[in-house]
């Protein structure tokens, strides 16, 4: 059996892969969830597996993804019925279209609705306002004929026989077939126009007289179906639209589409509703419709607003949560060259070392053998009746390494903070040299909340940036989002073989939080490795572990200190 990889597997790096692949930046460590209409924010989520935070953390990001990739925020929302008509169908087009691009969303947001509809059931009490009914009946209707979210099915079949009962006759053939011309609607200007349609369909029905007391009451017939209903060509309730095949089919639409043909029964056909409902005569239904229109805001089902809140209140009450550091801007990058000047000792001595310890790696092995190419200085063997005088050669591959430097930024840095910099350039522009050899550092923490300070992206040459190499001590010791981050860049990395060195002088803030992160980086093939700046090995060991630890307090310790650590990773096949 197939075992899931540590650090992919963990909800952090999983949720910013989510938001990476549907085109939106996520930010992991913030207050609370929400969103601005541009970034959604989580909050410090739980890197072990937590099957309800990850259902809701992975579903939030997928709805309000859906907003920001497809909603026009422009769209100005209008008060009272019209606005809330109008969330809740947008709710219902913007998964629709993101499902159709994206069709993994379909399982996340299946999840989402299931786990909601579990903690809150849509199917409301007999003497609930009839507009919570309306909207409840709608959002269940919608989700599971349009979005084929099966789990809302008991509660969409008992909800619309009631409307049935609970408005006027005709009334809710007509507001259902309004609302699945959702499926239709490609905007949300489109979307308004309909809700403003359902509206004014809602005001005509509700100008109609009622018809005369004793005439049918509820105007059902034998079967519960609207007696003035259309045909099924037109109306919604006896014939509702089905998931178009090939596009929004998701697994157990087959189920979302109710029975099959062979059993006689559509899923749109009202069912008899547990515990029952008494018959209202016209004038209370009549009643019950100029109540639906006069409802105020807050009324509608908020998908986005529901999973925001249990979000933060699973985060809210889980103890050992991680932040995943964002990137702060650049910081100047003065006088490059002077910078370069003052690390090249040291960068020559630990490029010598590395660079031989590569290149012996990769030397050729030679040795004679029948076939190949003719080696004249084997010429001799014929004499000898021994044909080995051909050439054979075997190269090794060349390092293709992936290696991300933290430094170690904090408060108590601030006597060697002059040293780190240097050491942590110096190894850059060794490892530079170094074909198949990629780096990427950033300091920590930053002046800002749950940020750090980029200093070089692996697409950038050292020797270019090593001004930005002069930043000052700050702070405290926040390893951990910090390690985070830099599992995080290293994941996106093709290259086979990936380093992660941290410079630091102290023990971090969370240590168990850092034991489990280098834990996890380690299953899963990334190499992790801590150099000690004025501090003492046992110190540095004590997170890093004996064999991947060093120490110095010089800078002219930095090469055969760093050599030590690098030379297993850097030949390791």
């Amino acid at each position: 059996m197939r075992t899931q990889n540590p650090l992919l597997g963990a909800l952090p790096i999983i949720a910013k892969m989510l938001g990476r692949k549907l085109g939106v930046e996520v930010v992991i460590g913030a207050p609370e969830a929400g969103t601005d209409g541009k970034i959604i924010y989580l909050p410090p989520l739980l890197p072990a597996e937590s099957e309800p935070l990850a259902i809701l953390a992975n579903g939030y990001v997928d709805h309000e993804a859906a907003h920001i990739r497809f909603t026009d925020f422009a769209v100005e929302k209008p008060p009272g019925l019209a606005g809330e008509i109008l969330n809740l169908l947008e709710d219902i087009r913007i998964e629709h279209a993101l499902g159709a691009r994206y069709p993994g969303s379909r399982h996340n947001l299946a999840r989402l609705a299931a786990y909601l509809e579990e903690r809150d059931p849509s199917m409301l009490a007999q003497d609930t306002p009839v507009a919570e009914q309306v909207f409840a009946a709608l959002y269940a209707l919608l989700r599971l004929r349009v979005l084929g979210q099966t789990s809302l099915e008991p509660g969409a079949c008992a909800l619309e026989h009631r409307l049935d009962e609970l408005l006027p006759p005709g009334v809710v053939t007509k507001l259902l077939a309004l609302a699945f011309e959702v499926r239709k609607t490609t905007s949300t200007a489109e979307v308004l126009a309909l809700a403003l349609r359902i509206v004014a369909m809602l005001h005509e029905e509700a100008a109609q007289p009622p018809p005369p007391e004793g005439q049918g009451g509820a105007g059902q017939n034998s079967e519960g179906t609207p007696e003035s209903a259309p045909s099924p060509s037109v109306g919604v309730a006896t014939s509702a639209p089905q998931p178009e095949a090939g596009k929004d089919a998701a697994p157990g639409d087959a189920k979302a589409s109710g029975s099959s043909p062979a059993d006689g029964r559509s899923i749109a056909e009202p069912v008899t509703p547990t515990g029952g409902g008494k018959t209202r005569s016209p004038t209370e239904q009549q009643a019950a419709l100029q109540a639906l229109l006069t409802s105020g805001s807050g009324t509608a089902p908020d998908t986005g607003e529901k999973a925001r809140t249990l979000l933060n209140s699973v985060a809210r009450r889980d103890r050992t949560r991680v932040q995943l550091a964002e990137l702060d801007r650049l910081p100047p990058n003065r006088d490059a060259p002077r910078c370069r000047s003052e690390a090249r000792a040291a960068t020559a001595a630990l490029r010598r070392r590395l660079t031989a310890l590569v290149q012996s790696s990769r030397t050729e092995d030679r040795w004679c053998a029948r076939r190949g190419r003719l080696d004249t200085r084997q010429l001799y063997r014929v004499g000898m009746n021994d044909p080995r005088v051909f050439e054979r050669r075997a190269e090794h591959p060349a390092p293709n390494t992936a290696v991300a430097l933290l430094l170690d930024r904090s408060g108590s840095m601030s006597a060697v903070i002059g040293l780190a910099n240097q050491a942590v350039l110096a190894t850059l522009l060794a490892l530079e040299e170094i074909e198949g050899v990629s780096s990427w550092a950033a300091a920590f923490p930053s002046t800002k909340p749950n940020k750090i300070v980029p200093l070089k992206s692996f697409e950038e040459r050292a020797r270019r940036v090593a001004g930005r190499f002069q930043i000052g001590a700050h702070g405290g010791t926040p390893l951990a989002s910090a390690l985070w981050r830099a599992a995080w860049e290293l994941c996106q990395r093709e290259e086979p073989r990936r380093l992660l060195i941290v410079a630091t002088d102290a023990l971090p803030q969370n240590v168990p939080a850092c034991l489990d992160l280098i834990e996890r980086a380690r299953a899963s093939q990334i190499e992790v490795l801590g150099l000690g700046i004025g501090m003492t090995l046992e110190a540095v060991s004590q997170v890093f572990g004996s064999r991947d630890a060093v120490a110095i307090k010089s800078i002219h310790e930095l090469a055969p200190a760093l050599f030590k650590v690098l030379e297993r990773p850097l030949i390791a096949a």
